[in-house]
């Protein structure tokens, strides 16, 4: 009979009292699954993080990426209405550049703007000597009815007179111009313009020396008599 008991007591040893599983012996299959649970975790983070070399992991090549689908007609179609657009927009052309006048035109042209251009009056036959004022007035004596010859005289009474200066004026008698008109104002008969052009001023004392003198060398004989004329 002891032996029995002995027996029965090693066959009940390890089984739960009343059928209850003991506590520790559920709670460590659950910590173990955790446990695996958590390693998995941070072993994938860790690799999606940071590669195996320790670097992050390449990109996966385009070539294993989806193609886009071409559309091989709608592009043909597309080309074929932009050809068509482009032929019915307007050529824009620059303008050309006038021709270049031919040069006998350009010469004829020339030659009449020549020809409409005022020459200068030609040089009275003993007047060559002359220029300036002087020449203006040796070249006016025979539109007075005197000879160049008497320029000489002319010359010599004028130059004691005024030096030829068309703006000459005498601030205690008035008198003004190339021929020293008193007053200067008389010789606006001859032109409007008397106070500054000596053909016009020139023009009037010839005149006023034919009136009274009868040629520029009477006077120019009165003036060596009287110191005036």
């Amino acid at each position: 009979m002891s032996h029995a008991a002995d027996d029965r007591r090693e066959d009940t040893s390890d089984e739960p009292v009343g059928g209850v599983t003991p506590v520790g012996a559920t709670r460590t299959p659950l910590r173990l699954a955790l446990l695996s649970l958590l390693v998995i975790a941070v072993t994938v983070g860790a690799w999606v993080g940071v590669g195996l070399n320790g670097e992050p992991p390449e990109p996966e090549p385009l070539a294993s990426l989806p193609q886009p689908i071409v559309d091989e007609k709608w592009m043909e179609d597309s080309i074929s209405r932009n050809k068509e657009r482009i032929a019915d927009e307007p050529v824009v052309t620059a303008p050309e550049e006038p021709e270049e006048e031919p040069e006998e035109l350009s010469a004829e042209l020339n030659g009449e703007e020549e020809s409409t251009t005022t020459e200068p009056a030609p040089t009275a036959a003993g007047c060559g000597d002359y220029s300036g004022n002087r020449q203006i007035a040796c070249n006016l004596l025979p539109q007075h009815g005197f000879s160049t010859g008497e320029m000489s005289c002319l010359d010599q009474l004028w130059e004691h007179e005024s030096g030829w200066n068309e703006h000459a004026s005498n601030p205690s008698s008035g008198a003004y111009g190339i021929p020293q008109a008193l007053p200067g104002d008389k010789m606006a008969s001859a032109g409007s313009d008397w106070q500054t052009n000596p053909a016009t001023q020139i023009s009037w004392g010839l005149g006023y020396i034919a009136d009274r003198y009868g040629s520029p060398c009477g006077a120019w004989g009165y003036f060596q008599s009287n110191g005036w004329y």
